[in-house]
């Protein structure tokens, strides 16, 4: 086999991978009443609070700056990308599964029962009043504007009220909390974005809170980036390798075949 054959098998890889910047294309939202996973998106709120607040500081993915933990959002079908607790913009590299679903939560307020505040009506009033009203709450994928599902109109659509779940909070957790098992509650914007096509991607997604009633004056923003490599899946990697093999082989036998001619 020439150099040329020799050069091929990397080069046709590569075009397989997708390696280089995917074209820019519009990705699409999944509709916020939609399952992902088979949960509902609810249900996915209360998840990723619990998910959030599960690492100790030194390991958590919302005190994250670079990415170097946001490898634990994997979740099988769908990855989830942490927010922050800082209002400063954040930029972090991931790598994701190709079509893996993306869910993220620009902005929520988790709140767990205290000795005063121990009734969920009691738990979702202050949970409410903290969030306030959200604006700048924009997603976008590649520099645009990621897709409304049809039927919905704006991001405002996406808010979820978690169910009342049982919120674990370890020795170590970021809060300094006891150790325990509180009732708890989410209430916040969710967003579930379909699969990113192989290749690099970048996400942004941003959102200020501005809280009301007794909480009046407190503001919260969030400005997160994530550079994405999606990279296939182990299964379409193998069916890739055995497509190459078979074009070595055929490329081998017409070499042998040229040279029995010749």
């Amino acid at each position: 086999m020439n150099k040329f054959h020799h050069a091929l098998l990397p080069l046709a890889l590569a075009a397989c991978l997708n390696i280089a910047p995917s074209t820019a294309q519009a990705q699409q939202l999944i509709d916020p009443n939609a399952l992902v996973g088979s949960y509902s998106q609810s249900y996915l709120a209360a998840q990723l609070a619990q998910w959030e607040l599960l690492y100790p500081a030194a390991t958590n993915p919302l005190l994250d700056t670079t990415g170097a933990q946001a490898a634990k959002g994997d979740m099988g079908s769908f990855f989830f990308l942490s927010a922050s607790l800082t209002d400063t913009p954040v930029v972090r590299n991931v790598t994701v599964q190709a079509g893996q679903t993306l869910v993220f939560s620009p902005i929520a307020i988790i709140y767990w029962a205290d000795a005063v505040v121990n009734t969920e009506a009691a738990m979702r009033a202050e949970a409410t009043s903290l969030l306030g009203t959200v604006s700048n709450l924009n997603i976008t994928v590649d520099g645009a504007p990621a897709l409304l599902p049809a039927g919905v109109s704006s991001t405002q659509a996406f808010r979820q009220s978690s169910p009342l779940f049982p919120l674990s909070l370890g020795a170590d957790n970021i809060f300094g909390y006891a150790t325990g098992v509180y009732p708890a509650v989410s209430e916040g914007f969710l967003f579930a974005l379909e699969g990113l096509a192989p290749g690099n991607h970048q996400l942004r997604f941003t959102a200020l809170m501005e809280s009301t009633g007794p909480y009046t004056g407190t503001s919260f923003a969030q400005d997160i980036t994530y550079n994405i490599t999606a990279v296939p899946e182990a299964s379409t990697l193998a069916m890739m390798g055995l497509g190459l093999a078979l074009v070595a082989g055929r490329l081998a036998r017409r070499r042998r075949e040229a040279l029995l001619a010749g």
